[in-house]
């Protein structure tokens, strides 16, 4: 008598024999989130997830792994040209990955990124209330991380910085006064915070001010894998025209969208020298409204 299990290995063999020639198993191998809470890379592993499953008539079945490991942007990026430990990775655009990785050029946060607010010592909350333009804002030092995006286009608009290697460090540096702000995303800040309440409790986010710098966060695939590069593109057009990439980002985002309160707040444009998505501007589907 056959066992379950064995009948059930035989049933997929099957399967698997049965598909037509053109279908392969697609694998996807992404990092896990170093905290299961995250909602920021449950957000990201969702939309890939759903790329895949709304592909699925097309392109075949799917796995999709998530891998342990602490790597920074730079080791990932080494980790994915050869596509064995990870062949996918979603992060802000930039030359580097764009010449070493396959870029699915959507923005999976609808252009959320290109937001951002303060956190700064409540001791300082006087010195924000006059800054009105970014000539004012270039008088204050922002505190940032060495591999962050970020710090390159606030060190090309000018703009004084005070950088570190270690992200938590520049929590307790802004306690301490080392300098007057560090800019987060909207998606971040709130919850970067929260964590932090009881040792921080000198740090607020600034109630007036907003900074746009135009960015996007593009979806990464190893330069080996072309064709899951091509699914994962066919996937988030069909959420976009289906609108469930909106839905999805909400999903996560909505109530720190709503708390930033973007509309009453002084917006501060800062030039992107690298922003290179200009074009995709025109396609309100998108971007966020």
């Amino acid at each position: 008598m056959i066992k379950a299990a064995h009948l059930f290995q035989l049933v997929i063999l099957i399967l698997i024999l049965s598909m037509p020639k053109g279908y392969a198993i697609d694998t996807v191998k992404i990092l896990k989130p170093l905290l299961g809470h995250d909602k920021r890379s449950k957000h990201k592993d969702e939309i890939v997830l759903r790329s895949l499953q709304v592909t699925e008539e097309e392109y075949g079945p799917y796995k999709f792994e998530t891998i342990d490991g602490n790597m920074t942007p730079g080791r990932a990026l080494i980790s994915i040209q050869d596509g064995e430990m990870i062949n996918t990775f979603i992060i802000p655009s930039n030359d580097e990955w764009d010449a070493h990785a396959i870029a699915i050029k959507i923005p999976v946060r609808q252009g959320l990124l290109s937001y951002r607010l303060l956190l700064v010592n409540k001791a300082n909350l006087d010195k924000f209330s006059k800054v009105k333009t970014l000539a004012d804002l270039s008088q204050l030092t922002a505190g940032l991380h060495n591999g962050w995006v970020t710090t390159s286009i606030f060190k090309a608009a000018g703009m004084k910085t005070l950088t570190a290697h270690n992200y938590e460090g520049l929590f307790l540096m802004l306690s301490r006064n080392r300098f007057d702000y560090i800019p987060r995303a909207i998606y971040e800040i709130y919850d970067e915070l929260h964590t932090r309440k009881s040792e921080l409790k000198d740090i607020v986010v600034e109630p007036t001010l907003a900074l746009y710098l135009p960015m996007v966060t593009y979806v990464y695939v190893s330069p080996k894998e072309p064709r899951l590069a091509k699914r994962i593109e066919a996937g988030l057009r069909i959420l976009i025209a289906s609108g469930e990439i909106n839905t999805i980002l909400n999903k996560y985002y909505a109530e720190d969208i709503a708390r930033a309160d973007l509309s009453n707040r002084t917006i501060i444009k800062i030039d992107n020298p690298n922003f290179e998505a200009k074009e995709l501007l025109q396609n309100q589907s998108l971007w966020l409204e």
